[in-house]
């Protein structure tokens, strides 16, 4: 099982362990955690039973897509564009 070393809220390792280790584990020092997670990373953050990703990805505004009809009237070069890239 995979394990979380947690020091001050943050995970500092992820080691592989058989069975439960001792809090600290063996070779890390007094306030060391270790506790149990499978899909984390070094770097997470760790509080209230919950481990968190700091580096969750911005999200971002993007403007839905106009219709064909709305590119035609707001430009009407637009459609000579389309007429030229079906050959007509």
């Amino acid at each position: 099982m995979r394990y979380a070393i947690v020091k001050d809220g943050v995970v500092v390792n992820v080691i592989e362990y058989e069975s439960q280790p001792s809090t600290p584990p063996a070779g890390f020092e007094d306030g060391y955690e270790a506790i149990q997670a499978d899909h984390i990373s070094v770097g997470w953050h760790y509080a209230n039973g919950t481990f968190t990703n700091p580096n969750l990805p911005e999200q971002m505004q993007v403007d839905p897509p106009k219709s064909l009809t709305d590119m035609i009237l707001a430009d009407p070069t637009e459609l000579a564009k389309l007429k030229q890239a079906l050959g007509l």
